[in-house]
């Protein structure tokens, strides 16, 4: 059983972790909820058998960072998770420096929470003797796949350690050939790690197949003597085995003793994207020549949001992938114009007010290029975020301007015995009176002087029936001045004058 702590000063916060945390997995315990350090720094000296604790930044007493730092004078590797509201980047240089875990922003997204749990609970694993857990062979090989994602995504040395040490396999100067495929491909991924074993086996006897976050199968080779038109050509055998439908593609590097993990892996998915510009399955990795940024195409499409322009923008999302079909660019250099892209689409919807639901998963996705077969999924990903945002924008437009008509039906109403004009509707409520008739119009089917003519005969109708004002007196009550208007403008409308409309409805 894992042993938990949350430390927040605010109670709906502390329930609502808790409450992930429950949902998330039985296994954990929650020993605690405390709202400020103090309370919980003396809990943890009494009880050494919780192993994760989660805080707050800003609480009373002493905050977050001040707990954070008296629990590393005594414990030096209990996992520690900062959530708070405030990004500052101060907080964030203090929470690595004190080796936090995460830094989680509020508000906590359960998805996101509960892959940070997960991570914490792969970490407990990594530190424990494998062997204690009697894991089958197909465990074994998810096991690894775990650390192998954890140490591309880290790159951390101790991380990279435990990988080889579990391996029996050092990194550097290995072939790294990685394969990914369409959405079919992807839904039966899991079960070609026996034909890749095979493959891997009759090239190397030190080799090892890892499946990354479910996209990506990564085959590490070592073999001094094996040179990459042989490799190649293996490749091309092992492809012919799949079915045509998958439309598998492959990316191969050879790392130096130079090179990171993370990078030698990258540089393998570098190749393998080159497959968005060739359909030519198999890509070994090449350095490119750098392609020049296209700010113009950038700015456009910075002006097109801005005008909150829907066909222009997409127009300009068009013109940024023909600029990216035609130059090629790395995969690193694509991923850093992606990232330019998010932030310019990012920046517009804090600038509107766009809840980031509208937007998040779009530009997470964006994040990781393998997670996409081709330069059209790209595109596809950017438009359809594109048009949610715009969804968005036009149904705030909606309801704001549906509350701008019914204050001035509100307005009219209380009103209507004075003599209103649109220009001093428009004065009135801060908006253009061309627009505001546009609005109007657009949301009721009737002009702002055929509704204010229409409650105006409506309470005309009222008072003819419940009063025994003269047609005079009504008349200047409802806002008209001429009584010959009102009873011509009453009679077009009703079909019978004043007087006998009273008669009918009164005798």
């Amino acid at each position: 059983m894992n042993h938990v702590i949350i430390i927040d000063d605010e109670v709906q916060s502390r329930n609502g972790i808790a409450e992930i945390f429950k949902n998330h997995s039985p296994g954990w315990e929650i020993d605690g909820l405390f709202e400020d350090g103090s309370l919980a720094l003396d809990y943890l000296q009494q009880h050494p058998e919780v192993n994760l604790v989660v805080t707050d930044i800003r609480m009373p007493k002493f905050d977050g960072l001040e707990l954070i730092s008296r629990i590393r004078k005594n414990n030096g590797t209990i996992p520690i998770i900062i959530i708070s509201g405030y990004s500052e980047f101060s907080y964030a240089k203090k929470a690595v420096e004190h080796h936090v875990f995460r830094y989680i922003l509020k508000p906590v997204l359960p998805s996101e929470f509960d892959a940070v749990i997960t991570s914490v609970e792969n970490f407990f694993r990594l530190a424990d003797p494998l062997s204690e857990y009697n894991l089958t062979q197909s465990e074994y090989d998810q096991f690894l796949d775990l650390l192998f994602s954890e140490a591309i995504a880290s790159n951390k040395k101790q991380k990279i350690q435990i990988l080889e040490k579990q391996c029996g396999f050092t990194f550097p100067q290995a072939w790294f050939l990685l394969l990914t495929g369409n959405s079919e491909f992807s839904n039966q991924i899991f079960n070609y790690r026996t034909v890749l074993q095979k493959f891997a086996a009759g090239i190397s006897s030190e080799y090892h197949v890892f499946l990354f976050c479910e996209k990506i199968y990564c085959i590490l080779l070592k073999k001094e003597d094996l040179d990459d038109k042989f490799l190649k050509k293996q490749v091309q055998r092992l492809l012919w085995k799949f079915n045509p439908g998958l439309e598998i593609c492959a990316g191969i590097y050879h790392s130096d003793h130079d090179d990171t993990l993370k990078n030698a892996f990258y540089s393998g998915v570098s190749a393998l994207t080159q497959f968005f510009y060739s359909k030519d399955p198999i890509h070994i990795y090449q350095d490119q020549t750098l392609c020049t940024f296209p700010y113009s195409i950038y700015q456009n499409l910075q002006l097109q949001l801005t005008g909150s322009n829907l066909l222009n923008t997409r127009d300009a999302v068009y013109s940024f992938m023909d600029y990216v079909r035609n130059e090629q660019p790395s995969y690193y250099e694509l991923h850093s114009w992606l990232n330019k892209i998010t932030l310019i689409i990012i920046k517009y919807c804090n600038d509107k007010k766009i809840p980031a639901s509208c937007y998040i998963d779009y530009t997470e996705s964006l994040q990781f290029l393998y997670n996409y077969h081709s330069l059209e999924e790209i595109e596809s990903t950017i438009l359809s975020m594109i048009e949610s945002i715009f969804e968005k924008i036009a149904e705030q437009t909606r309801s704001t301007n549906a509350y701008l008509v019914e204050q001035v039906q509100n307005y009219l109403f209380q009103h209507m015995n004075e003599n209103i004009t649109l220009s001093d509707l428009g004065e009135i409520f801060g908006i253009n009176y061309s627009s505001l008739s546009n609005i109007f119009s657009s949301a009721t089917g009737q002009t702002i002087i055929e509704y204010l003519t229409f409650i105006r005969i409506l309470h005309a109708k009222e008072l003819l029936i419940n009063t025994d004002k003269k047609i005079y007196e009504i008349c200047s009550e409802i806002g008209y001045t001429e009584p010959k208007y009102f009873i011509k403008r009453f009679r077009q409308i009703v079909g019978v004058t004043p007087k006998e409309y009273r008669k009918i409805y009164t005798s």
